[in-house]
């Protein structure tokens, strides 16, 4: 019986052999990531898009359009391939460097590295829960000197149950997100129609009519980036070979060629242009664009200014991480404010007093919202089994899924290609405002223990999720199906990511990768040793970002023409955006002089030239990351 005029297909449902490739594609690419964070090379998840899971995405659609040839019923339709992408992205995130691979050597530090020296046995190391970490002496040898295999000796059980422990906390606040994120998608992707920018390479690619791969634009954008990568390839391989800008030399570095002061104190500016960072930048909107790169080099003035006045041997002076914090949870602010008729009308929804229509979302309103509470609570009890008092407890976790929806708001809107938020969580901004002295042991020991995942923000979970419900949107597919498939990724990729991790570190000795775990309990001493009350300087500087991204947002509402966009002064600061900011600066200059002459009759064909760089770039990069891996050696890294 034919269907009646005006009724909509259902959505396709998650296909078996969907799931169980997406599920087969994990652990090579899990071992892809943790490999090159072994040897030194490229860190994939350190930008919005993954070049591990577009390279992957590429191999999977070029068998797919063979199988399409021997019979089209065997190949993959658009929703499959990205739902593989989505459960990809997922799980690479989970085995991310701001992920497992901050969390491992964190976790794994404090008793190892305690010595007469640095008093941590008299500070703090009696007051860690036991489950939290590892205390066996002989465990953690094993972990970092005795390169056997994890599983030739008997020390790898201590490790199971922090392993479980903290595996447990990531799943838990990945599934709060996840239901954050159902319940923000209808708002976001069908009544804002936010743009999603990261994502419009991977639709692009898997659309069975695209004309991507007959443009001779992309082929030109693929071949001038794929060059410039294998030309700085051989270079790290024979030096007498030219490289190019790509290239992470110091000479390319604007800090080391400024003497004096005030000038010197403009730091760290180098000068890099990245291919494929050009080609993102292409697809964030103009105005974000002109930001990114404009309060960048503002910055920049403010060091030199605050060097000026006198004021340059402050501590954190002239504190840009605080006011770019401040910026991230103003935004969040910003965005539940802009949702909250939605919002609102869900959690009627979930109580029984609206009647809104769910059923094509990841979950329904009532267990979205459920899922948020119990979720929270279920954090809140690990928080406070670890002797946290409630108060400082709550203001964390709310601090961390500010940040996480002000990221995820900005991958959906803007496109930027990083919002990493360096060494600046909500665990460092309660300490300077509250101060250390007022927050006792319990709760700076947990605080260094979040280091694990506050450290940095590049590979943030939740926007992959939001991204991945957008893509499923657009090709029908079912938001429940899709939901259970990231759930089923989150999970194997924990996995994956704590036993293989575990397994390197087991071989290679995990001392070289224990950076971060010094910078965490080096933080933690210091605290103890010399407790202060509310660092002020820190806590005005708060207050002032905030202000200002209000500011911006205010006069963006009212003037058509205000050219600067307050995620920009956001993502500005961050340690990233040193890194991009030219390639920023490049893409938006074509991109402003392509549409003023071109007009918007010249965006798409201009795209795929665009397109071009970022698979060249990413082509070219998995391969010298493969080779590195393979050879046990360090290859060119295009992305630091």
């Amino acid at each position: 019986m034919s269907a009646l005029a005006g009724d909509t297909p259902g959505p396709r449902p998650v296909t078996a052999r969907a799931l169980i490739l997406g599920l087969l594609l994990i652990p090579p690419n899990a071992w892809f990531i943790l490999e090159g964070y072994i040897w030194g090379n490229s860190r994939p998840t350190t930008v919005s898009l993954y070049f591990n899971v577009v390279v992957t995405l590429l191999l999977v659609c070029g068998a797919n359009a063979l199988l399409a040839r021997l019979n089209r019923r065997w190949a993959l339709t658009q929703g499959e391939l990205l739902v593989v992408y989505g459960m990809l992205a997922i799980a690479s995130a989970v085995c991310g460097l701001d992920q497992v691979q901050t969390m491992l050597p964190v976790i794994a530090h404090p008793f190892w590295h305690a010595t007469p020296e640095n008093h941590w046995e008299t500070l703090f190391l009696d007051k860690i829960p036991p489950w939290l970490t590892v205390s066996d002496p002989r465990a953690l040898a094993a972990y970092f000197e005795l390169g056997q295999p994890l599983f030739a000796t008997p020390y790898w059980k201590p490790w199971m149950v922090p392993a479980a422990w903290w595996a447990s906390f990531t799943f838990t606040m990945l599934f709060v997100m996840l239901a954050l994120n159902s319940l923000f998608r209808r708002q976001w992707t069908e009544e804002a129609k936010l743009s999603f920018p990261i994502v419009q390479l991977p639709l692009e690619m898997t659309r069975p009519d695209t004309p991507l791969w007959r443009s001779g634009l992309l082929w030109l954008g693929f071949a001038l980036a794929f060059g410039i990568d294998v030309l700085n390839g051989l270079h790290v391989l024979y030096p007498r070979v030219p490289n190019l800008l790509g290239d992470m030399s110091g000479r390319y570095d604007l800090g080391t060629m400024v003497r004096g002061m005030p000038w010197g104190a403009i730091g760290w500016t180098p000068l890099n242009v990245f291919p494929f960072a050009v080609g993102l930048a292409y697809f964030m909107p103009l105005d974000l664009a002109f930001s990114s790169w404009f309060f960048y080099v503002l910055w920049k003035f403010v060091r030199i200014g605050t060097a000026a006045l006198g004021w340059g041997n402050l501590p954190r002076a002239p504190w840009i991480d605080e006011q770019s914090f401040a910026a991230y949870i103003a935004l969040a602010g910003f965005c539940l404010w802009s949702s909250r008729k939605h919002l609102a009308a869900a959690v009627r929804t979930a109580f029984g007093r609206a009647s809104m229509a769910d059923s094509q979302e990841a979950f329904s309103y009532q267990f979205a919202v459920w899922g948020v509470i119990i979720g929270c609570a279920a954090l809140l009890a690990f928080c406070l089994h670890a002797r946290m008092s409630l108060g400082v407890a709550a203001a964390f976790l709310a601090g961390y899924l500010g940040v996480s929806i002000a990221v995820a708001r900005i991958r959906a809107e803007l496109g930027s290609p990083v919002h990493d938020l360096h060494k600046i969580g909500p665990e460092a901004v309660i300490t300077e405002v509250v101060g250390p002295r007022r927050l006792g042991v319990q709760n700076l020991i947990m605080f260094a223990f979040f280091w694990s995942f506050n450290r940095a923000h590049r590979s943030h979970p939740m926007p992959n999720q939001i991204e991945a419900m957008k893509l499923a949107a657009v090709t029908n597919t079912s938001q429940r199906g899709l939901a259970g498939a990231l759930t089923l990724a989150t999970t194997i990729g924990l996995i994956c990511g704590w036993l293989m991790l575990l397994h390197m570190f087991f071989v290679h000795g995990g001392e070289p990768w224990a950076g971060k775990g010094t910078e965490a309990f080096t933080r933690l001493q210091q605290s103890l040793e010399s407790p202060i009350e509310t660092n002020w300087y820190g806590t005005v500087a708060l207050l002032i970002g905030a202000a200002f991204t209000v500011f911006l947002t205010v006069m963006r509402g009212r003037f058509a023409w205000w050219p600067f966009h307050p995620a920009g002064f956001a993502v500005s600061g961050s340690w990233s955006m040193a890194l991009f900011a030219p390639s920023i600066l490049v893409s938006w200059l074509m991109k402003a002089l392509l549409l003023r002459y071109g007009g918007m009759s010249s965006y798409r064909p201009a795209a795929m030239f665009f397109m071009g760089l970022i698979l060249g770039e990413f082509v070219a990069g998995a391969g010298w990351g493969i080779l590195g891996n393979a050879l046990h050696m360090r290859m060119h890294n295009f992305l630091p």
